[in-house]
């Protein structure tokens, strides 16, 4: 079986880090069958200028990753003004590279991530080559495009794909929340089904606490709490800092807060973050720690007593399984798939998205006695070779629908 990829998000050398969720679940399915990868680039003009997107005039044009073959075609997109149409200047750089690239690599089945833009444009590219494809939700395009007249018809067009050559075959969801959300916007359900997003067992795992926090610097004498993301408002940082605000208020122990991570294309929430530390007074309770690379982020969960994750919203948070594959339980905001990972107090504590909420699930969190053990078995025990393997499971009945439908059509 030959999979042409086409995903927005995936790493590429001027962003390592970038949906490695994406890279690691591709990685594993060419285990299983051939892949080449399509990742194309917004690109529009003068936009090496503008700060937050200079990194993309760095991106190479082809590469190799994991041993996978990734293009980087680019494709015209203007932020906040034609957005909407993000789809269609998608679909025709799709097309000259896949016309291009099936000449050596004819591929059987287009597997999309998101539905908007790269759903939309794959369906279109999938009508016009009569390949099936499978599109995976991750969140941003099931609870969030919806509010966005344009941009919501084009991802119920993804997930309907009318008609019998291009017939959308499958529909991933990677939470069980995302799949009831496709059916709501018109997908069939016999369609949809749920493979969650997994961990990499060879990177994350109970380790020290103690010889976590002297490799890193931090203080080994504090309960510690660690966020990690991109530094934009829907995570939620500022409300962290907040709830160690309130505990303070309260009279409680105010935990030491480190928070991993870096500005992203979607915003920079950090000048806001820094803002509420001072106007709080709490500039000895907050390190803020920067990016860090994903091989090295087993020590960081480590080190924590608790991880705190304060979004508005998320598909399957992979930050969640990471620390839970690391041994530390989790204070997680009740959106979307994060229930669906803290499916027990075993694993952790849900709470609203308030800073006294939080300040509650911290407090509760940080005074429970964990069994880090268990959290870690139980993480570990979602794989991203068993993920790769219901995938692939899933893309050989989409292909065998494929065949059988083509088939009773040669017959009539």
């Amino acid at each position: 079986m030959k999979v042409l990829v086409i995903s927005t998000m995936f790493p590429n050398q001027a962003q390592p880090v970038h949906a490695v969720f994406v890279r690691n679940r591709i990685s594993r399915v060419a285990k299983g069958c051939d892949v080449r990868v399509l990742s194309p680039i917004p690109w529009f003009p003068f936009g090496g200028l503008i700060g937050k997107y200079s990194h993309r005039k760095s991106i190479p044009k082809r590469d190799t990753m994991d041993g996978l073959s990734v293009e980087y075609p680019r494709f015209l997109s203007i932020p906040a003004i034609l957005k909407p149409l993000d789809g269609i200047f998608l679909f025709f750089s799709l097309w000259f590279a896949a016309r291009r690239i099936r000449k050596e690599f004819d591929f059987d089945l287009i597997d999309a991530h998101l539905a908007f833009p790269d759903g939309f444009a794959a369906s279109l590219l999938g009508k016009l080559l009569g390949k099936p494809f499978v599109v995976t939700l991750r969140g941003h395009d099931v609870n969030d495009l919806p509010k966005y007249p344009i941009r919501v018809r084009q991802v119920k067009y993804a997930l309907e794909n009318p008609g019998p050559q291009t017939d959308t075959k499958l529909v991933i969801g990677v939470a069980n929340a995302l799949r009831e959300a496709a059916v709501d916007l018109g997908c069939e359900e016999s369609k949809t089904v749920t493979i969650s997003n997994g961990v990499d067992v060879d990177l994350f795992e109970v380790r020290s606490r103690e010889e976590c926090r002297e490799r890193l610097g931090l203080p080994v004498d504090r309960k510690i709490v660690l966020s990690v993301g991109h530094l934009v408002e829907r995570k939620g940082f500022h409300i962290i800092v907040d709830a160690l605000g309130e505990m303070r208020n309260r009279g409680e122990e105010v935990p030491y807060l480190v928070i991993v991570g870096a500005p992203g294309e979607e915003g920079d929430y950090s000048e806001t973050i820094r803002e509420r530390v001072a106007a709080l007074g709490l500039e000895n309770d907050v390190h803020m720690a920067g990016a860090q690379l994903n091989h090295t982020l087993c020590d960081w969960y480590s080190s924590a007593d608790v991880f705190c994750l304060a979004s508005s919203k998320e598909g399957w948070a992979n930050v969640l399984l990471e620390s839970l594959a690391s041994g530390t339980p989790v204070v997680g905001t009740n959106v979307w798939g994060t229930p669906e990972v803290i499916c027990s107090d075993d694993y952790g504590v849900l709470v609203d998205r308030t800073k006294g909420s939080i300040a509650d699930g911290l407090s509760k969190a940080l005074t429970t006695d964990w069994d880090r053990e268990a959290i870690s078995e139980y993480a570990r025990s979602q794989t991203w070779e068993a993920v790769a393997d219901k995938c692939i499971e899933n893309f050989e009945q989409a292909l065998g629908a494929e065949s059988r439908s083509h088939s009773k059509a040669t017959v009539a």
